[in-house]
């Protein structure tokens, strides 16, 4: 096995190289704006890099497979006013560590680094906040993380036993998730999507910091490693009952012990509407769900009015 280690002898010297900023300032869709400081957290052998800003509870994001850790800029800034936010940089991507291997992608490594970041505070627990793949390692974590888990705040990523349970017989959710199986099954698919983002245009909403911040995240992006999550965690198909995805098969996933929200776009592409069915029966924790008609899979870019109001109503019932 061979890791390859990002900044690990300059972060050990107490120095971040010259075209990595030590801070970087976000703007949400009101223009208001903070500045997260960067930080870093071993987690056993793994570096991993973090965006934090705020004081409070603490708040960890867990981005998408295509949305560096300051997508989530538009909730990050609001609640910083409250609460110690930090935005990881999963495995694989940007700034942090990219190990070789399928195995060093499953969902349940990545919820290993999100425990050593909450250590790293110095907290017991935090709310877990998840879009897309970040969406469904959040849910990983609190079925395996109970005792840490404060909250957990899915935004678009349904409980993966809905996936498993639609993918045997769903012809509709079969098709979403043509994607995913070209990532397992195609040898070329990871170089080919790595070139795509790279040659993606830039994004009207960004300015021009995140802009270049954004095509340098792509540029460091083990490719493989996108891959390597769907090997790792995505069930493969043909999908039957006793299929394993996510680590687990249906039917033996733990429950989720923490209160719960959940915010999903009615036109989601990667999950049917079909995978919400029964979600209560994952979740013993109190449940919110909010269903959003005409919204796709990232409502937390695609409508941050609605979306941040929503989780600072819901946090603040528990403080």
């Amino acid at each position: 096995m061979r890791t390859i280690y990002v900044l690990a002898v300059a972060m050990m010297l107490g120095f971040v190289p010259i075209g990595v900023s030590a801070q970087v300032t976000i703007t949400d869709w009101m223009g208001r704006s903070t500045d997260m400081e960067r930080g870093s957290v071993d987690s056993g052998g793994v570096n991993i890099v973090y965006h934090t800003a705020g004081q409070g509870p603490l708040v960890v994001f867990v981005h998408s497979i295509t949305g560096p850790w300051f997508d989530f800029r538009h909730q990050m800034v609001a609640l910083s006013e409250r609460y110690r936010v930090v935005s990881m940089s999963t495995r694989g991507t940007d700034e942090s560590d990219k190990p070789e291997g399928v195995e060093h992608y499953a969902s349940a490594k990545i919820a290993d680094d999100i425990n050593a970041i909450i250590d790293h505070f110095g907290e017991v627990r935090a709310t877990i906040i998840g879009q897309d793949s970040g969406g469904l390692h959040a849910w990983h974590f609190a079925m395996t993380y109970p005792d840490r888990t404060e909250r957990l705040i899915s935004l678009g990523s349904i409980h993966p036993a809905g996936l498993i349970r639609e993918l045997v017989d769903n012809p509709d959710q079969q098709r979403s998730s043509t994607f995913q199986r070209n990532m397992q099954e195609n040898p070329s698919a990871g170089a080919e999507f790595g070139d795509r983002l790279r040659s993606r245009s830039a994004r009207l909403d960004d300015t021009s910091e995140l802009a270049r911040l954004r095509s340098e995240a792509y540029d460091r992006m083990y490719a493989e490693s996108i891959v390597n999550f769907y090997k790792a965690n995505w069930p493969r198909s043909p999908v039957t009952l006793d299929t394993e995805g996510f680590g687990y098969k249906l039917g033996a996933f733990p429950p989720v012990l923490a209160p719960t929200l959940f915010i999903y776009g009615k036109d989601s592409g990667p999950f049917q509407n079909a995978t919400l069915n029964d979600m209560w029966g994952w979740v013993e924790g109190e449940l919110t769900i909010h269903i959003l008609p005409g919204v796709g899979h990232g409502p937390h870019n695609e409508v941050p009015e609605y979306v941040t109001p929503r989780i600072l109503e819901w946090l603040d019932t528990g403080r």
